[in-house]
């Protein structure tokens, strides 16, 4: 079990602790599943993602390598803010995290940032910038 975390730390630190796309991010669940052939990583059962602005929680997340993005699943997956300043909070049937921190809501998709509330298909979030925009 230590060569499996060890070889997932080398494997995400050469992946998404890249430092000029994001500076950390912590990925916490109850089993992983790594698929070194399909360049992939999954996760089960209580996912949450830390970065410095969002927390992310669903019942399962696959890294994808080869497009350097998170896709998470749940009924529904939720996200909220981090940081005091800046609050927001949304629930999505999907939800893909980018490595920049942009984050795609994806299917039942409903989104409070500040006094604003939005409810759509598919939503885009930057919480870096507070840009957001919808279908």
């Amino acid at each position: 079990m230590a060569k499996l975390f060890l070889t997932l730390l080398i494997f995400f630190n050469s992946s998404i602790y890249s430092k000029e796309i994001i500076d950390y991010i912590n990925i916490k669940s109850d089993s992983i599943e790594f698929l070194k052939e399909l360049n992939k990583i999954n996760f089960n059962d209580n996912v949450e993602i830390k970065s410095e602005y969002i927390n992310i929680a669903a019942s399962s997340a696959e890294y994808d390598e080869d497009n350097n993005v998170i896709s998470l699943v749940g009924m529904p997956t939720t996200i909220s803010s981090i940081k005091k300043d800046n609050t927001f909070k949304g629930t999505a049937d999907k939800i893909i995290f980018h490595t920049n921190e942009e984050v795609h809501l994806i299917g039942n998709a409903s989104m409070i940032y500040e006094n604003l509330t939005i409810s759509s298909k598919f939503i885009i979030f930057n919480p870096i910038t507070g840009k957001i925009s919808s279908d």
